[in-house]
């Protein structure tokens, strides 16, 4: 939670999404700095209304758990901070392209906050290695 207290107030002008894996760790993300939720639970309206505020940069922060991690366009979004290290490749590469929409010229920042000497590690070194991530070769980067 120190790191991401840092990382928040380093990109207080961004959009900043918040990824966790589980919803306790949403929630308390949320109560701890004050920023809306989207969790399976979130209705459809209130879901809407609260994509719909970052969008236009009335909130700047949103913290979900899994639920924004496919079909859902966020181009103004650009730092993601990842607080799990247990997703899926495929899931760490959707929330990578949750920042990655072209938007004027925004550069993206995404950050993955994992425990030291863990299964964490190594699985966000494994993921490290896909394609999405690697400069020049048009894949992403």
């Amino acid at each position: 939670m120190r790191m991401l207290e840092e990382l928040l107030r380093q990109h207080a002008d961004g959009r900043c999404l918040v990824f966790t894996s589980d919803n306790a760790t949403a929630y308390e993300v949320s109560r701890r700095f004050l920023v809306p939720v989207i969790t399976h639970h979130t209705d459809v309206r209130e879901r809407s209304e609260l994509l719909a505020a970052f969008s236009e940069g009335r909130v700047r922060t949103i913290v979900a758990s899994r639920v924004l991690n496919e079909g859902v366009d966020l181009p103004s979004a650009d730092v993601a901070i990842v607080l799990s290290g247990t997703a899926t490749v495929r899931e760490h590469v959707q929330r990578l392209g949750r920042i990655l929409r072209k938007h004027g010229d925004k550069q993206a920042t995404l950050y993955e906050i994992v425990c030291a000497e863990t299964d964490e590690e190594h699985a966000s070194r494994r993921r490290r290695d896909h394609v999405a991530y690697r400069h020049g070769d048009g894949a992403g980067g």
